[in-house]
């Protein structure tokens, strides 16, 4: 049974999600990326959906100013998503449940900068689905490879070259604008002043609890960017970010369930 449950952000917006409920103890959190989704996003549907034939719950909700939530998304940060988080799990009732949670890409952050705030709080399984977790080094990437584009579009940047075209004053001046885009709202400066030196991946590993799933032709997050060693990792052959399509989501389906459920 699916349900549409809202709840308030700190700031008083409507935030929404999924709740899919099974008649057990565990329930699974659906952690988006930075302005996705979890409701509507393939990936996050089909989990909800193989969980639920194996008698698990989960919730995929949406984070301010994204998909079903209201709020202004152009005050994204780590830290309001976080918040966010911990407004989801207070308004499902978990006491008492195993909370496991799977994320794409920022969503790892999240993950990471809860684990942080609430030491105490022990999740059961967590999946990372293409951490972007390095954040340092991938901000730097993504100014790099977006300057080219409109000053040398034949170019092509990628992990093992992005450092040579790497203006860092620039990139810093950059990191203050408050006047950027991203393809669908404005962005302030918070999100890129708060992670410009930051790599979350101490935080989360060689935790045994986790299941890191990448594609190896992952060019918004490359492999190469994570210094996290994980216990277990499943890598998708031609995989790319999103790792949606269906013959690669046939690659790492059944594995993250049977991890999450076991």
């Amino acid at each position: 049974m699916n349900q549409l449950i809202e709840f308030k952000n700190k700031f008083g917006n409507t935030l929404r999600g999924i709740l899919s409920v099974a008649d057990n103890n565990e329930i699974i959190f659906c952690i988006h990326g930075f302005e996705r989704t979890s409701t509507t996003e393939k990936k996050f549907k089909v989990v909800a959906d193989a969980l639920l034939k194996s008698n698990t719950s989960s919730f995929r909700f949406d984070f301010t100013g994204t998909g079903l939530s209201d709020g202004n998304f152009s005050h994204t940060t780590v830290s309001s998503m976080t918040n966010d988080l911990k407004q989801a799990l207070n308004t499902i009732n978990v006491k008492g449940k195993k909370i496991s949670v799977i994320t794409h890409s920022l969503g790892a952050c999240i993950i990471a900068k809860f684990i942080q705030d609430n030491p105490d709080f022990k999740f059961k399984s967590i999946v990372l689905i293409s951490p972007a977790l390095n954040q340092k080094e991938l901000l730097r990437l993504w100014f790099v490879a977006s300057k080219m584009k409109k000053e040398n579009p034949d170019l092509k940047i990628t992990w093992e070259n992005y450092k040579d075209y790497l203006n860092e004053d620039d990139f810093l001046s950059d990191c203050e604008r408050q006047d950027k885009m991203t393809k669908s709202n404005y962005i302030s400066a918070g999100y890129f002043l708060e992670n410009k030196d930051i790599d979350y991946s101490d935080t989360l590993s060689n935790m045994p609890n986790i299941l890191h799933v990448h594609g190896d032709s992952d060019d918004k997050v490359p492999l190469e960017s994570l210094s996290a060693q994980f216990q277990s990792q499943i890598i998708i052959q031609d995989g790319d970010h999103n790792l949606e399509r269906p013959d690669i989501r046939e690659q790492w389906l059944e594995k993250v369930i049977n991890f999450i459920v076991s």
